[in-house]
């Protein structure tokens, strides 16, 4: 379908749209698939045209055939653009991830959930629809659309550094100000790999360049403060694979066995790093009693709890305690009740500072400590050393309560424990057929209910794991049919074998298993829009049809 400068204008407007609005904005992106739809459904009508015709008639007979014309060109643009579709294998095969679940409506009872699920997973369906059979785009529209994509990314990540800066935050994921710091990090993770690409495959001036190594640096430190493990597997895993890809593809053996030595090294040496941290953290020693101080310097007596308090920065954070000169301290620094404060946030805070849990310890706080003390907060790294340590610690001190009271509350990482064992048992009761798409709410519900779950209800979710999660729904058949819709391009589709689709798929795929990606409306329209978007803007695969207007008779 010919559309001119002015049509390809409306459809590369919405597609830069789209790029922007994907780390920004979920109102922006719904807005921007209606928009793209009408586009996929006007453009291409010769409105100018059809204007001037029958000019002999007056003018609510002639207003009267133009809409008629004009909904006979919307017609042959609708069939002809359709028919691209479906004659695009690989197309058909990635809409058909919606259809899926739409069988799944065979066998469910929530109907209206299932409803709200079909119409947040709708982006499957339409994107690879309107962008199979729309023109693909030239390499330096691609490259705009990425650029602007990147470029909100960048402000995105301006309003991130300011917060993390102002320390204006309770939890670090708060940095992310526009949508889920997870999706946000994906994001910038993928936008790390087309710099770098660019900087590699495009001829930009030597200062532009630099201003691209510049925002790669900047994006790999806002990974690290957001403390997104996802994030840091992905930009060790994926480097690593493409280093293999291409010493491989080179076929020089002795450059191969020094790869793959150097990153079997550095991978061990990191490993090694990681459990010395591990071991340093959570065994730092026995303690000899005799030698602690028995009082404060009030004379007061200190207790040294090693059971009922964890081990966090490689220190019995229960060691000198002196509760009543806790409270009696409290009390000249806090307008809120010593009662009414969580005692392990002021015991945990004080350890992070290397302080004892006295008076004097108490006193040396500053007004924004007591402030975080006063929102919970258990740790002064929290919010002042964010990052992959401080992750770790979190994960070791949810470990040793996990490990003594099996309660995984306010872990992340053992809730998704919980999640696990959730999803495997509703499996395991429906593994054909699944639940059905809108039943998964109740049957984790169900599932929490009768095996009487520690988690509280705010901690009640779903799989986190998006292979688990399309399994609870649409059974073992439908996690198969999701793996092949995943795949089939890769391996089907020569044209698809480019270092950005690539890329953006190992992205994903590592992703959904501890994130169930396209199960939110920022997820799946990251998915599906740049799914499809990487894999059709490609002039070689693309057979463009026009439409014969000469049979469309006045």
């Amino acid at each position: 379908m010919s559309y001119g400068k002015i049509g390809t204008g409306f459809y590369l407007l919405g597609l830069i749209s789209m790029a922007v609005f994907i780390p920004l904005s979920n109102y922006g992106m719904s807005v921007t698939q209606f928009y793209l739809l009408a586009v996929w459904i006007l453009v291409g009508v010769p409105m100018a045209d059809i204007n001037k015709m029958f000019p002999e008639k007056s003018l609510l007979p002639r207003l009267s055939s133009q809409i008629a014309v004009s909904f006979r060109y919307i017609g042959c643009n609708i069939r002809e653009r359709f028919n691209t579709f479906l004659h695009n294998k690989t197309a058909l095969v990635l809409s058909s991830l919606f259809l899926i679940h739409v069988l799944g409506l065979i066998h469910t009872a929530d109907f209206d959930y299932a409803a709200k699920d079909l119409r947040t997973k709708l982006p499957l369906l339409l994107f690879p629809v309107l962008l199979s059979s729309m023109k693909p785009l030239t390499r330096k529209q691609t490259d705009i659309v990425l650029w602007f994509y990147i470029a909100s990314i960048v402000f995105g990540a301006i309003f991130s550094t300011e917060k993390y800066l102002s320390k204006d935050f309770l939890d670090v994921r708060e940095i992310s100000v526009f949508i889920s710091h997870i999706r946000f990090c994906l994001s910038i993770v993928f936008s790390i790999f087309i710099l770098a690409y660019f900087i590699v495959t495009r001829k930009y001036h030597i200062s532009l360049k630099i201003i691209m190594m510049a925002l790669i640096l900047w994006f790999l430190w806002l990974t690290f403060v957001f403390e997104s493990l996802i994030g840091f597997v992905l930009l060790t895993v994926i480097p690593s694979l493409i280093i293999i890809y291409f010493t491989i593809k080179k076929g020089n053996t002795t450059v191969i066995i020094i790869v793959f030595s150097l990153i079997l090294v550095v991978f061990s040496i990191g490993s090694l790093k990681t459990f010395k941290i591990i071991k340093e953290n959570l065994f730092p020693g026995k303690i000899d009693f005799s030698t602690l101080d028995k009082t404060t310097k009030l004379g007061n007596p200190y207790i040294h709890d090693t059971v009922n308090f964890p081990i966090e920065e490689g220190r019995y954070s229960g060691l000198y305690i002196c509760e009543s000169e806790l409270e009696e301290e409290w009390g000249k620094i806090s307008d809120i009740d010593f009662k009414d404060i969580d005692y392990q946030s002021i015991i945990r805070y004080l350890n992070s500072k290397n302080l004892r849990k006295d008076a004097e310890g108490l006193s040396q706080l500053t007004k924004e400590d007591i402030q975080h003390i006063e929102n919970n907060i258990d740790n002064y790294n929290y919010i002042y050393n964010p990052g992959i340590m401080t992750r770790l610690s979190k994960m070791l001190v949810a470990y040793q309560r996990y490990k003594k009271t099996k309660d995984a509350n306010g872990s992340s990482e053992f809730q998704r424990i919980e999640y696990i064992k959730a999803s495997l048992n509703i499996i395991k009761d429906n593994l054909i057929f699944g639940v059905g798409t809108g039943d998964l709410p109740d049957a984790f519900e169900n599932y929490y209910e009768e095996s009487d779950s520690k988690l509280l209800p705010q901690y009640r979710h779903r799989s986190h794991n998006q292979y688990l999660s399309i399994t609870v729904g649409l059974g073992i058949i439908g996690l198969l049919w999701f793996l092949f819709t995943l795949l089939y391009p890769i391996i089907f589709d020569k044209n698809s074998r480019n270092f950005l689709y690539v890329t953006f798929l190992l992205i994903m795929l590592l992703s959904m298993f501890t994130e169930d990606t396209i199960e939110s409306q920022a997820g799946v329209t990251l998915f599906a829009f740049f799914n499809s978007f990487l894999l059709f803007n490609n002039t070689t695969d693309k057979n463009q049809t026009s439409c014969r207007r000469q049979k469309i008779q006045k």
